[in-house]
Formats: C-alpha cells, sequence, structure tokens
C-alpha cells in the first residue's frame, strides 16, 4: 500500500475513534439522567467511565502526532502531545537507523551535538546492547573520533507519519550513514517499495 494512502487511512480511523469516544462520553450521562438512576453507586460509575474515555483520547491523540519542519539546516520535530520540540542539527547527525516497520517504527539518530535536545542521551554499552544494528557503524565512527562524545535519540511515536520524517531525515542529513533497515523504510517512504 502507498504510505500517502495508509497515512489517510489511518487519519481516518483516528477520526472514527474520537467520534465513538465522543458518542459514547456524551450518551451515558444522558442515559443516567432518563432512567432516574441518580444514585451515587450509578453517578460515580459513569464519571469512572468518563474519565477512562478521556485517558483512552488522549493515550490515541498522544501515540499518532508527530509535527516536524526543516528550517536552515536545523530539524526541528515534536513527538506526541505533551512533550517539547527537539532539534537536530542536520549536519551533525552521524548515523540514522530503523527498528521494526508500519506502525511500531523506531527511528534511531546518533549526533555528535547535543544543543537544545532533552531527548538526547549519551551512548553507553547498554544501548549498544539494546541497538545492536547501530553497533558496528558506531564503532567505525568512534575509531575515527574517540574522544567525541556521540549521543542517541529514539522517535518511537508518530503512527505512519514517522515514514514522511525519515523521508525528510533522508533528505536534509546528507552527512549521515543509513543502515539497511532505513534504507528499507526510506524506499517505502518515497512509494519505491510497496508494503
Amino acid at each position: 500500500m502507498d504510505i500517502y494512502k495508509a497515512i489517510k487511512k489511518e487519519r481516518l480511523h483516528l477520526k472514527m475513534f474520537l467520534i465513538i469516544m465522543v458518542i459514547i462520553g456524551s450518551v451515558l450521562p444522558l442515559i443516567l439522567i432518563v432512567t432516574g438512576l441518580t444514585t451515587i453507586f450509578y453517578t460515580s460509575y459513569v464519571v469512572f467511565i468518563e474519565i477512562l474515555i478521556i485517558i483512552s483520547i488522549i493515550i490515541k491523540m498522544n501515540a499518532y502526532k508527530v509535527e516536524y519542519r526543516y528550517s536552515s539546516n536545523r530539524l526541528i520535530f515534536k513527538v506526541g502531545i505533551l512533550s517539547k520540540e527537539s532539534l537536530i542539527i542536520c549536519d551533525k547527525v552521524i548515523l540514522v537507523h530503523t527498528n521494526k516497520s508500519d506502525y511500531d517504527l523506531e527511528i534511531v539518530l546518533v549526533t555528535s551535538v547535543k544543543f537544545k535536545n532533552r531527548g538526547l542521551r549519551l551512548i553507553d554499552p547498554n544501548v549498544l546492547k539494546r541497538y545492536p544494528q547501530i553497533a558496528e557503524e558506531y564503532n567505525v565512527v568512534k575509531q575515527i573520533n574517540p574522544q567525541r562524545d556521540y549521543y542517541l535519540q529514539v522517535i518511537k511515536r508518530g503512527g505512519l507519519k514517522k515514514y514522511l520524517l525519515l523521508d525528510s531525515i533522508y533528505r536534509n542529513c546528507v552527512k549521515a550513514t543509513y543502515t539497511d533497515d532505513s534504507i528499507q523504510n526510506i524506499k517505502i517512504a518515497r512509494g519505491q517499495l510497496i508494503v
């Protein structure tokens, strides 16, 4: 399926979910009032269900929200509702790797500069155990410049829009090294490979 059609279908499913949750959230109190069952037990039960509906809407919106823009060698993106914007300087991206595919896609960025980005964390042996695919490429980069510190950011949320973010990273971070998995996902994002 084409990635743009899949994103459109994902947006439609999200809208349907929100509409159903709003209908359920508005019908339950009406049913309670119409039936006349306004005892403390039923009222507290409906309030509890309303809170669960609101929590599920927030979680769903947080999982599928991703915004990004590129301006003057800086890629600024926000993943999720409650998170802050992250800034990546494109010339300083060393390595790009992806794990999994479809909705569970994880984009792993390795950069040499930590600048206005709280999502970056220093690469240590535990990170290399968690992502063994980047260990070989990282060791090559580390041998070239051993005294430099490198930082990692993992982008997990965003649904299928992460493919468009990955394509934007590929277009703008020209000095980066891309793993085979990331190249396959870039082909999916550009429509060269249909899944």
